[in-house]
């Protein structure tokens, strides 16, 4: 009877804890009652004493079951009892409580009675479902009394009056430390949440509202456990306090394993995050990879069309990657990538972003770019950043890359068709040379049928299948023809005659136009000396590519042909695009430079589409311009065309460069010219491209048509007047343009 003794001795005690106390026989029949009961379920004490039925009657329908049989195993087991479970108050209310009670025993270890308590849990169990599913971290209480009891004075030091054995089962003190001061229950309180306890209690009571606290403790070995602290003030008479009643529970086992799940879903979300990361990522450089480039892609073209504005998708592919990685090794390579990727990053705005595709292949995002000269303003910068040397285990390594480059909206509305086209625009530039390109639905041509001429070209240019079909230009003022373009041919054996447009820009993309465009002025110089021969002076027009103007080699090979054939350099002209001039400027203007010293004429072909700036036009060495027929074949119906032609030839006087007017196609058209000063007409007018061996024939029907054939002696006369014209434009000189990009081959 030592629990009840020690309610007694302390007063009132029992009446002031929130909890409810009791004593049950071993029938069940309750037969002590502390008063808290009928505050807490609404019941006066006399309904609950001696009557065993009464209890059952209060269990929640849903927990009665699962309660009774609780109880009745206890009872046969001579166990202590606990459980959490429902009663409906008097008032209707719900009321969780937890109820434990241990079984008291006489001297002779025979059960005498159940002593326990209630306690009001609803609050714990509806706020914190983790607390009431661990109910099993509360310690099994070794004293008559589950839990910790105390009453605490309301002095200065929280003296303590009275606290139940069990607590040294918490903290590994005796009751009797703290209640003859030997110690007090603060400094058994960890010392980072002493403040934490007293603010709170001290809050409450300023409230006068009950305290609930979680906080650790310190016990007598070292070892820090958590408890559950629930308690009140009690005022007296005069409203002051008089002092503090609570319980306090071990709830260690259950903040270990909150601690415990809290760590491990952190782990998960760190786990989810490096693998969200490594899903969207490249492992090696850290760079987005495909997946997040498409999704950053679609974003920005949605905000594009929301906006107005414009995407740009670039491809970057590593030139000779795998001579470095077949070289030095796997490492080396890695290295090398991961110090690009870096450099490409420094090289782009932030809005920019640079992803790894899979090996040496990147991809750009560059969003609202406003022109393409800002465009290719961040090409310039990410080129610059690749070319300088990669120093690898001491070795300095010289790296290019290709570039190619899909706009929105002008080459595609979709993610998906923007890749595929930048991925094309960057083997136009990789097979090209020309460091980067734009897409052109030109170089998109991949019907399996067509690449099949890929091999029958190679043979062609072997068994001398490709033929030259010449045009004559006429002098305006004079009449005279003095010079022909050649234009390629290709009679194919099954086929027949193949135009040039299905074989060219299959020779570009596969490296072909280089003894494509050869095999052209070997052809057309040879039969310069047969014409020559025949006393006809004539110079012969070749067109030449992106691909040859970019060629260090291209003038070597040109001076060997002319020496081959000893053929005055003047008697060979060289067309050009204006969009193959600034493709490259700096390697254009090294070759049309040697190109120009050896004594070749060199013209632009399609003057007036392009991007050349006047300026560089003065500074490059060019005898003629050649005005688009695009604009001549309408200019007589066309007031717009007439003046771009009439504007063009006036450029040209003022430069001291021969105008060529192509297109033309009737008589109407060449007498406007020859008014507004033309030098030179070429068209169906005069005549269609016709093989070598017809033109002598149609040399027969010039005089009645106002043409004369070529005189002896005028080719010299046209080789020092374009020397002098060249040196007046070197001494003007001129600013380059940025680069841009052409098609134009040997043949149209």
């Amino acid at each position: 009877m030592t629990v009840r003794r020690n309610l007694l001795s302390g007063g009132v005690l029992h009446e002031r804890l929130p909890l409810v106390m009791y004593i049950a026989d071993l029938d069940g029949k309750i037969v002590f009652l502390t008063p808290q009961a009928e505050q807490m379920f609404g019941y006066p004490r006399e309904r609950w004493l001696g009557n065993a039925e009464f209890l059952p009657a209060l269990l929640h329908e849903d927990d009665r079951e699962r309660v009774l049989a609780e109880v009745a195993g206890a009872r046969e087991r001579d166990e202590s009892f606990r459980s959490e479970y429902r009663i409906r108050a008097r008032d209707g209310r719900v009321v969780w409580v937890l109820d434990e009670a241990v079984l008291i025993r006489d001297e002779a270890g025979r059960p005498l009675h159940r002593q326990g308590y209630f306690l009001d849990v609803t609050e714990r169990a509806e706020a914190a479902a983790a607390l009431r599913a661990s109910e099993e971290s509360f310690r099994t209480l070794v004293s008559n009394i589950p839990g910790v009891i105390y009453r605490v004075a309301a002095d200065a030091e929280r003296t303590m009056k009275f606290v139940s054995e069990n607590i040294e089962s918490i903290v590994g003190y005796p009751a009797s430390d703290f209640l003859d001061g030997k110690r007090t229950f603060a400094s058994v309180v960890h010392p980072d949440d002493r403040e934490l306890v007293r603010d709170a209690i001290s809050a409450a009571l300023a409230l006068a509202e009950p305290y609930v606290i979680e906080y650790r403790v310190v016990a007598a070995d070292g070892s820090v456990g958590w408890v559950y602290e629930k308690g009140q003030g009690v005022w007296g008479a005069d409203s002051h306090l008089q002092w503090l009643d609570g319980a306090i529970f071990d709830v260690t086992t259950r903040k270990l394993a909150e601690e415990a799940r809290d760590r491990a879903e952190q782990e998960l979300r760190h786990q989810a995050e490096l693998n969200r990361h490594q899903a969207l990522h490249d492992a090696l450089t850290g760079l987005p990879n495909r997946s997040l480039f498409t999704d950053r892609i679609e974003q920005a073209v949605r905000a594009a069309q929301r906006e107005g504005s414009h995407v740009a998708v670039l491809m970057m592919d590593l030139d000779r990657f795998k001579e470095i990685n077949d070289t030095l090794g796997h490492h080396s390579g890695d290295l090398l990538l991961k110090e690009l990727a870096k450099r490409v990053q420094a090289a782009l705005r932030a809005s920019d972003s640079v992803a790894r595709l899979g090996g040496d292949e990147f991809g750009v995002l560059l969003p609202r770019y406003a022109n393409r000269t800002a465009l290719l303003k961040v090409v310039d910068r990410i080129r610059s950043s690749i070319e300088k040397p990669f120093v690898l285990d001491e070795l300095p390594l010289s790296v290019e890359g290709s570039v190619g480059i899909a706009l929105y909206p002008d080459h595609g509305e979709d993610v998906d068709l923007l890749l595929r086209r930048a991925d094309v625009a960057m083997y136009v530039a990789k097979q090209w040379n020309s460091g980067y390109a734009f897409y052109d639905a030109e170089e998109h041509d991949f019907d399996p049928a067509r690449l099949t001429l890929v091999g029958e070209l190679r043979r062609a240019l072997n068994d001398h299948e490709l033929v030259l079909y010449y045009q004559p230009k006429a002098e305006l003022r004079t009449g005279q023809v003095l010079s022909v373009e050649a234009l390629i041919r290709w009679l194919h054996p099954e086929r027949g005659l193949v135009p040039p447009d299905e074989f060219i820009p299959i020779a570009q993309q596969t490296g072909l136009i280089k003894p494509l465009t050869l095999y052209v002025l070997d052809e057309a110089l040879r039969q310069g000396r047969e014409w020559a021969r025949r006393g006809w002076e004539l110079s012969v027009a070749v067109n030449v590519s992106m691909r040859n103007l970019i060629d260090l080699e291209f003038p070597d090979d040109v001076s060997r042909l002319l020496a081959k054939w000893d053929a005055d350099p003047s008697q060979l002209e060289l067309e050009i695009t204006e969009s193959t001039i600034v493709a490259d400027p700096f390697r254009s203007k090294l070759v049309l430079d040697r190109l120009s010293a050896l004594g070749v004429r060199l013209s632009i072909d399609d003057f007036g589409t392009g991007y050349t700036s006047l300026a560089y036009l003065k500074q490059l060495p060019v005898d003629g311009i050649k005005i688009d027929r695009g604009f001549v074949m309408n200019m007589v119906e066309d007031e717009d065309d007439d003046a771009i032609v009439r504007s063009t030839i006036d450029l040209g006087r003022n430069l001291g460069l021969e105008v060529v007017a192509e297109g033309v196609e009737n008589d109407e058209i060449m007498s406007r010219l020859k008014a507004l000063g033309c030098d030179f007409a070429q068209g169906y007018h005069l005549s269609r491209p016709i093989p070598a061996d017809q033109l002598s024939a149609w040399f027969e029907t010039l005089p009645a048509a106002g043409i004369t054939p070529p005189p002896s002696g005028t080719q010299e006369l046209r080789a020092v007047a374009s020397a002098g014209r060249r040196a007046a434009r070197r001494a003007a000189g001129a600013p380059r343009r940025a680069p841009g990009r052409s098609h134009r081959a040997p043949g149209r």
